[in-house]
């Protein structure tokens, strides 16, 4: 049985550094909100969807998937992750910023898309904050 108060995070990344970025800026804005929150959480950073579809566990709360990976596309990682994590909380992001894209992810079953611009990695950490946020209150009622 899951616990209510542990999230496990995903981050499929290809570019080594912004994969870096993004799992230290998520890690150091999560544990800021932990401590406040009372819940604790795991993030799996992965370069490339193989290894990441591999090891990743049912129990997957929140996954940040780079649209345009070096061996797929966010779509078809997304399918998966869907299938063996039923809750999974899934959201895009792209250095390309097309509507089309942003809208054809989101009708898939993405819960956000987001633009790889100056504000993408505060707006991944207040995504973050807010799907864990609607999953405590959940588990408190």
């Amino acid at each position: 049985m899951k616990n209510q108060n542990h999230f496990n995070v995903v981050v499929l990344e290809d570019n080594d550094f912004y994969n870096r970025v993004l799992t230290h800026q998520l890690q150091n804005y999560g544990d800021t909100i932990a401590l406040d929150k009372h819940f604790s959480f795991e993030i799996q950073s992965y370069t490339n969807s193989t290894d990441c579809l591999r090891n990743l566990k049912p129990e997957t709360d929140i996954a940040f998937l780079d649209y345009y990976l070096n061996e797929s596309n966010a779509l078809d990682v997304m399918k998966k992750i869907q299938k063996k994590c039923s809750d999974c909380k899934i959201i895009i992001l792209s250095q390309i910023q097309n509507m089309r894209t942003s809208l054809q992810t989101i009708s898939e079953g993405a819960s956000d898309f987001i633009s790889k611009d100056r504000n993408a990695l505060a707006r991944c950490c207040y995504i973050l904050e807010e799907i864990i946020n609607q999953r405590l209150q959940k588990g408190a009622n």
